[in-house]
């Protein structure tokens, strides 16, 4: 065996293969209430907007979820308990688009831990004690298929699909109170196309997962005791040609020198393009990493709020958005949603749970985007972490508005020249580009596309056109894209034209 650290790592790579022998949610989905622009001007302290109402999930417990893009479901595990005491494990994929119902949900044996989901959305698969459940999924409906062996758990597993493989954690303890020293192991499910079920790590201290793009694959031991200095490991998934089927590709220790605390890990979350693993520490709070070396790198991101307890990190996969959750008390803000390229200099968007029907903190391991990266899903619990609720946040709440002001225009007379002036404002930042701006005249059921306006930089505008040859009512929609730190907007101009012979009349509404 080769040892992943080459330093007396907990963790340990396998190089040969070894062959392993009804609820629903309370209602739709819900969404921040943050205002598009809530976030203040870049030379400004970040403003705290409370969040909305989430949407209270049936099961007791949280343990993973994942996003599916195809199917545009986010899929949650945990546990439902009853009131007689008994519990059940419970799958809910919560639909953010689309069509179908809006909750698809199973019910398996308690405990379930971890979900992972086929990159077509065609399978979802759950956690069990001595297998790992799998269904298929089709527009909502979830059947249970043939399951996928794994040796057994008594602590929670951990699923991921990365590089197209299923990997899993499995642990067995004597006891619950025994899962921190039981030994456990890393494995990988077999595939239709041959490829092998295997064991390839083992490790003596439970070992978080993580994919990311390209078929990276990232190991994160829990701390074994306060002062130990536990290695996350970066690999990517090959084709096992060799017999390998993780390249490594490096390690870190957050303690480089042996002393102080070491790695307190709560999620960790890749960049799009894979450059950057952002790791959320207890210590330490946000730390970046090298994605394909693990060395460290500067942070450049505005932090959690001072005394907000890290849980969770998530990059979107447009790679335009980076989210830290935490746990934070009163109303100091427990998620902070900024631009993935710090270079872009605005203050971020923050979000506070604490509202009764909002939860009070963002659980470990609770955040992933869309694959548009349009919106944001959170996990939130209360205090006691019994009850989990699921927000939607719009990402383009944290875009600077943009608005039309001073637009008026002159004599409306059919048939004849007509201009329109105004101004484009933008708040914060200048544009990323030259801004141009849409037009499109409505005149009656008649709907003609007008040739874009030009933006002066002081942000004023003209439109020339020319009026039906018909007296009557003719409408005006002004429409501003937006860019890559500005929101869009529209203004509607109406007026009424009037004859050539008559008084010329203007009105504005």
């Amino acid at each position: 065996m080769k040892n992943a650290s080459g330093r007396g790592s907990r963790l340990t790579t396998v190089l040969l293969a070894g062959t392993l022998a009804g609820s629903a949610l309370t209602t739709v989905t819900g969404t921040a209430s943050a205002a598009p622009g809530a976030a203040a001007p870049n030379n400004a302290a970040a403003a705290v907007v409370p969040s909305g109402p989430g949407v209270e999930l049936s099961a007791a417990s949280f343990t993973q979820m994942t996003v599916d893009g195809v199917s545009q479901r986010v899929w949650i595990a945990g546990d439902r308990v009853y009131p007689d005491g008994s519990r059940d494990g419970e799958l809910i994929g919560v639909l953010y688009g689309g069509a179908g119902p809006a909750v698809a949900s199973a019910h398996m044996a308690a405990p379930l831990s971890g979900v992972a989901v086929e990159p077509d959305g065609s399978k979802v698969y759950a956690g069990q004690s001595d297998h790992i459940a799998n269904y298929s999924h089709y527009s909502g409906a979830l059947h249970l298929v043939d399951p996928t062996p794994a040796p057994a758990d008594s602590c929670g597993r951990e699923l991921v699909h990365t590089g197209g493989r299923l990997f899993f954690t499995s642990r067995l303890a004597a006891s619950t109170g025994g899962c921190a020293d039981a030994p456990g192991s890393v494995g990988v499910a077999a595939t239709a196309e041959g490829g092998e079920a295997e064991e390839v790590m083992y490790s003596s201290a439970p070992v978080h997962l993580e994919g990311g793009p390209g078929g990276l694959l990232v190991t994160a031991p829990e701390r074994w005791s306060p002062t130990a200095d536990p290695d996350l490991g970066i690999y990517r998934v090959t084709d096992g040609a060799d017999g390998n089927l993780l390249e490594f590709l490096g390690e870190r220790r957050f303690t480089e020198d042996g002393t102080g605390q070491g790695m307190d890990f709560r999620d960790a979350d890749f960049s799009a393009d894979g450059t950057v693993l952002a790791v959320a520490d207890g210590i330490r709070g946000t730390v970046l990493l090298g994605g394909q070396d693990a060395r460290f790198l500067e942070n450049h991101y505005a932090p959690l709020p001072e005394g907000v307890a890290p849980t969770a990190v998530a990059f979107s996969p447009d790679g335009k958005w980076f989210a830290q959750g935490g746990a934070a008390s009163g109303h100091t803000a427990d998620l902070t949603l900024a631009f993935a390229d710090p270079s872009v200099d605005r203050q971020p968007l923050r979000i506070s749970f604490e509202d009764e029907a909002a939860g009070r903190r963002v659980v470990p391991r609770g955040m992933e985007f869309s694959g548009d990266g349009q919106q944001l899903f959170v996990v939130t619990s209360d205090q006691e972490g019994t009850r989990f609720w699921l927000h939607t946040i719009q990402t383009r709440e944290a875009l600077a508005p943009s608005r039309f002001v001073d637009v008026t225009h002159g004599p409306a007379v059919a048939g004849r020249q007509f201009t329109v002036t105004g101004r484009l404002d933008l708040d914060g930042l200048a544009s990323t580009e030259a801004p141009r701006i849409t037009a499109q005249r409505l005149n009656g059921l008649e709907v003609a596309d007008l040739p874009p306006v030009a933006v002066a930089e002081d942000g004023t505008f003209v439109l020339e056109d020319v009026l039906p040859d018909r007296v009557g009512n003719v409408q005006y929609v002004l429409g501003y894209a937006g860019d890559e730190v500005h929101y869009l907007s529209e203004h509607w101009l109406v007026v009424d034209t009037v004859e050539a012979s008559s008084t010329v009349t203007r009105r504005d509404r």
